[in-house]
């Protein structure tokens, strides 16, 4: 895997940590949004950092792999905003959400996109001998 997406992914695994913690120490709303507000802003950030790699080295599934980001970013503005007006709850079942899709996705959509990486290294590599 590329090194800033592993730690990027790291990152992203701590964050919702960080959240499930907070949820279920019984946290205040506010310390829970604050903790989702970050979450959301790294995911934006994770995604552009990795839509900059897949461009770069032209991946092949880009399109469907930016419709996902752009979908889960979706989700997760529509929960922020539920919530920090006070129009739903954030518990459990959302925790399961969030940690089922980042699941999914780091082992299927980005699972592909570092099988990819890894043949355009070994290509590479096999070039340059």
């Amino acid at each position: 895997m590329h090194p800033l997406l592993e730690k990027e992914h790291q990152q992203l695994i701590d964050l919702l940590d960080d959240l499930d913690k907070c949820i279920l120490k019984g946290y205040s709303v506010n310390q829970v949004v604050k903790r989702l507000d970050d979450f959301v802003a790294f995911a934006g950030e994770h995604f552009k950092n990795e839509e900059k790699i897949m461009e770069y080295y032209k991946y092949t599934d880009i399109i469907d792999h930016k419709k996902e980001h752009a979908s889960l970013l979706k989700q997760l503005r529509t929960l922020q905003s539920q919530l920090s007006n006070g129009l739903t709850p954030f518990g459990q079942g959302y925790m399961q959400l969030l940690r089922n899709w980042l699941e999914a996705h780091l082992l299927d959509t980005d699972n592909r996109l570092e099988e990819f990486l890894y043949q355009i290294n070994a290509d590479s590599d096999k070039k340059n001998r």
